[in-house]
């Protein structure tokens, strides 16, 4: 989770005390010498020891872990300041109800090409957070859109930038796996494979796998920072898909919870090819 605009929450403030004293408990071991067996920057680690910023579950471990802990005995503690801290966010960016007659800001996007160049837009101009899913089901690479893998590609390169600049920005994308009767969709399967393997080293760049055992795509979505939510709807055609952009806290809002609410139901793409076999 990025940390929030403005002064750091309390509840990320008492977390952080409490990984200070496990800091200490361990004997005090330096920041760059926790950096190394975390495998990311020391600013990283300064900033999840000093408040400023509240560490993803894969950070969390590898710190308990390399204070000398087992990550089991924070999960409890984590998952109740996550779901805190979502609170205090959420509050923040609710708009006050309006009466009768207000619209929304919406733009429409009426072919593939137009709703991909805008999404990859504001994936490149994107502050701290995006939430993607991609439930459909053939893998990006079956489109022949030069937008849409202009889109994939912008979302990769903009989590390899944050990486790369020791930033506290985070990816986090829902992949919907087809199956039917519980065996996956082989050709969406190795393109699964082949993207944990280009993604295994992006610590800021997460996945977590949806069984889709339905024969039609799902509704997909881009929600950038806490700003604006893209909407995508596929059609009969393979390549068919437009959609629209909503640039509303509240509507966004709602849909942030929905991706919220999935992603804690579903499994990290490790975990999910471990399961079938890869």
């Amino acid at each position: 989770m990025p940390t929030p605009p403005g002064p750091f929450p309390q509840p990320q403030l008492d977390f952080a005390e409490q990984l200070r004293v496990l800091r200490l408990q361990a004997g005090q071991p330096t920041e760059e010498s926790l950096a190394r067996q975390m495998g990311c920057g020391r600013t990283t680690v300064s900033d999840i020891l000093n408040g400023r910023r509240f560490p993803n579950w894969e950070l969390l471990s590898r710190l308990v872990r390399a204070c000398g802990q087992s990550p089991g005995q924070w999960r409890g503690r984590w998952e109740e300041t996550y779901r805190r801290l979502d609170r205090i966010r959420r509050s923040r960016r609710a708009a006050p109800a309006t009466r009768g007659g207000a619209s929304l800001p919406v733009v429409w996007y009426r072919t593939n090409p137009e709703f991909y160049r805008a999404a990859a837009e504001q994936v490149r101009r994107a502050r701290s957070e995006i939430r993607v899913t991609y439930i459909r089901r053939h893998p990006p690479t079956h489109y022949t859109s030069a937008a849409s893998a202009e889109y994939f590609a912008a979302v990769l390169d903009w989590a390899r930038a944050a990486a790369d600049g020791d930033s506290e920005r985070t990816v986090r994308r829902i992949i919907g796996v087809p199956e039917s009767g519980g065996t996956p969709d082989p050709v969406m399967l190795s393109w699964v494979r082949d993207h944990y393997e280009e993604t295994a080293g992006l610590l800021n760049y997460e996945v977590n796998v949806l069984r889709w055992p339905t024969g039609a795509d799902g509704q997909n979505m881009a929600l950038i920072d806490d700003s604006v939510a893209f909407l995508a709807f596929s059609g009969g055609a393979h390549q068919k898909l437009n959609g629209f952009s909503v640039e509303d806290p509240t509507f966004l809002g709602y849909y942030a919870g929905y991706f919220d609410q999935l992603w804690h139901s579903l499994v990290p793409l490790r975990a999910y090819l471990d399961q079938v076999g890869g």
